[in-house]
């Protein structure tokens, strides 16, 4: 029973973090300072603190699962680690973009949002299927 309750907290901070991301990414695309402080909150609102929480409850179901051995949970790392090193670049471009006023945004948040959908949709299929 605690296993479920853990993989629902994991779920939620999962689609927490998805949610903070993708917001961060559209209002990091825009020049307008209010959408970047939009992106700005769901970082520090939504995708930072959701982001800890998937951390934490993501290696507690691996060891409860036996899942460190098995290769689909090993591939499933590969892209939990993109979008993760993902987000902190957002974060770290959102404060330089507030900090300098920059009216341009980077090519960072064009491509932002496609590696968060294409690594969600590979990491949901990986936990699903376990095809290897």
């Amino acid at each position: 029973m605690l296993y479920l309750w853990i993989k629902a907290v994991h779920l939620i901070a999962v689609i927490t973090f998805i949610a903070g991301m993708v917001t961060m990414a559209l209002g990091g695309r825009l020049a307008q300072p209010e959408w970047r402080r939009i992106a700005r909150r769901a970082d520090y609102g939504l995708a930072s603190p959701a982001l800890i929480v998937v951390w934490i409850s993501g290696p507690v179901l691996a060891v409860m699962a036996n899942w460190w051995s098995a290769p689909w949970f090993m591939a499933k790392l590969v892209f939990v680690l993109i979008i993760s090193a993902l987000h902190g670049r957002l974060s770290a471009t959102l404060r330089r973009l507030e900090r300098d006023g920059a009216a341009t945004s980077p090519p960072l948040f064009r491509r932002a949002l496609p590696v968060v959908w294409v690594s969600m949709a590979i990491i949901v299929a990986l936990v699903i299927v376990k095809p290897f």
